[in-house]
């Protein structure tokens, strides 16, 4: 459901890289350094450029006021972000629990995280979808299914010890969650639009 599991996914590779192919690379036994400081989140536009969307005068529209929330869809919001919020914690104590320095603990903690996601997804569309929200509820089920499609064979990629497949598998994937986080974001849950940096405060 969340980027802060891809991008999770995506360290699991770069930490494991020497130690999946056999732990014979220079370092590859040695503690792990701590995580790098992330770039600023990029934000995906899907929009048309600028150029295109002025009328045929040439003369710009003032831009429209975001629509107003009925009752039913603050709380659908509410109880998004929280999940959201609270879907942070939790991959936090699978890390705390985990360990990256075999190649059985990084397998592990892949599995534990794509329960994890599983878990997530499964919450989320227990939150009934208020009026004028049930078509963008549905896109992101479609969305969920693919991600957890690409997370199993994320996982049988890790166990054949095929890391170009994992990283490839993984681009996909964080597409897919950038598609989600711009779902979700439109519909006013913007706690769930989550950096690789929360992970590690």
């Amino acid at each position: 459901m969340l980027r802060i599991l891809l991008y999770v996914a995506a360290l699991i590779a770069l930490f494991a890289g020497a130690i999946m192919y056999g732990g014979n690379a220079i370092g590859a036994w040695d503690p792990l350094p701590p995580a790098p400081t992330p770039p600023p989140a990029v934000k995906v536009s899907h929009s048309k450029p600028k150029d295109e969307e002025k009328p045929a005068g040439g003369k710009t529209s003032t831009p429209a006021k975001a629509p107003k929330l009925t009752a039913a869809q603050k709380v659908w919001v509410k109880k998004t972000n929280l999940l959201c919020r609270e879907s942070k914690s939790e991959v936090q104590a699978v890390l705390a629990r985990s360990s990256t320095a075999t190649t059985a603990g990084v397998l592990e903690l892949f599995s534990r995280l794509k329960k994890v996601n599983a878990e997530l997804n499964d919450r989320f569309l227990a939150i009934a979808a208020p009026e004028g929200y049930q078509k963008d509820v549905a896109r992101l089920r479609a969305h969920f299914a693919r991600e957890e499609r690409y997370f199993n064979s994320m996982q049988r990629a890790l166990e054949q010890r095929d890391l170009k497949t994992f990283y490839a598998l993984n681009d996909r994937l964080t597409e897919i969650a950038l598609d989600e986080t711009d779902i979700l974001t439109e519909l006013g849950a913007y706690g769930c639009d989550i950096t690789l940096s929360s992970v590690f405060d």
